[in-house]
């Protein structure tokens, strides 16, 4: 508050008070400010965090989080220095918590030294094996339909 609006309320007030409270008002305001700056920063903090778990590629974020040691991950000009590191280091110990790059296996039935398919055999094949057969093959459908 201004002086003047301070000695209108409180016409009896001496100067010594009015510096107090300006005193009072000025530490209010800084301490304000400061805990805004922290929440902010903490906030910022967790918001960067998710976003570099998520872009690491973690399967299950919250398990990933309670995994690293935030204490060690700092907020720098608006990135997270050391958190790099701590989630290189989790992909070799805990990678099933990573998705991965690679392929999966894939089993195909051997067609190396097969069997010609005869017709008991394709009678035997199920619908969708012989749908496959005449996609495929129409030629040695028709012919094995036939005998």
């Amino acid at each position: 508050m201004k002086k003047k609006d301070i000695e209108k309320i409180f016409p009896a007030i001496t100067e010594e008070q009015i510096k107090e409270l300006e005193r009072l008002e000025t530490e209010a305001y800084e301490k304000g400010k400061n805990d805004a700056e922290k929440r902010y920063g903490e906030a910022e903090f967790e918001r960067l965090l998710d976003e570099g778990i998520s872009l690491s590629g973690a399967k299950n974020k919250k398990a990933v989080k309670a995994l690293l040691e935030t204490e060690k991950i700092s907020l720098k000009d608006g990135k997270l220095e050391g958190l790099k590191e701590q989630i290189d280091e989790l992909k070799k110990s805990c990678e099933y918590l990573f998705l991965t790059d690679a392929k999966k296996p894939c089993f195909t039935a051997q067609t190396k030294g097969a069997k010609e398919l005869t017709k008991n055999g394709f009678e035997a094949l199920g619908y969708k094996k012989r749908l496959k057969l005449f996609l495929e093959n129409p030629a040695l459908y028709k012919e094995l339909q036939e005998r």
